[in-house]
């Protein structure tokens, strides 16, 4: 029985939630006509249509059994010979040779022992040139000459000890 109750509780529901209808019939109310056009979709579909034939009839070959079609001319029109691909490759290939050649050469030389200075004023006298004061550059004339005693000392000494065969290294 709830059930029942239910099901009449909802579907009156429905019914008080629905258009009432209407029968007259009379012709008063009707809108004016409006001219109504085909609409984009119509136009997609035979645009579509049209270029789907147009390529279809360009590109299909002619009535003569060995003839191509007019998109294979076309391309074959535009398209470079054989030739001109050859002659690239040719000019490519020796270009790559000749680069793999001046490559092999350079990696194969010794590194070189000088360091060329680019400027060596500026590497044995640190400083700026302008705005120097007097007096304060040193003479090292004599530093110079005692090193260069010390030296001569040390070679003489190697020297003796070579005469006499016993040690030839300046560092025993």
């Amino acid at each position: 029985m709830i059930l029942a109750r239910r099901s009449v509780a909802s579907a009156r529901l429905l019914l008080r939630n629905q258009q009432p209808r209407r029968f007259d019939s009379h012709a008063a109310h009707h809108a004016e006509p409006v001219n109504e056009s085909f609409g984009r979709s119509f136009y997609v579909a035979v645009g579509t249509f049209a270029s789907c034939f147009a390529l279809y009839q360009f590109t299909k070959p002619g009535k003569v059994a060995d003839s191509q079609s007019a998109l294979t001319r076309l391309i074959e029109k535009w398209t470079p010979s054989e030739k001109v691909f050859e002659e690239r490759n040719a000019l490519h290939t020796a270009a790559a040779e000749r680069a793999a050649r001046d490559r092999h050469l350079f990696l194969s030389q010794a590194p070189s022992e000088v360091y060329e200075l680019k400027s060596p004023e500026s590497s044995f006298h640190p400083g700026h040139p302008y705005n120097v004061i007097a007096g304060s550059k040193a003479d090292l004339s004599e530093v110079i000459a005692h090193y260069e005693r010390k030296n001569q000392k040390i070679e003489e000494a190697r020297v003796a000890r070579m005469q006499d065969g016993k040690v030839v290294s300046i560092y025993d």
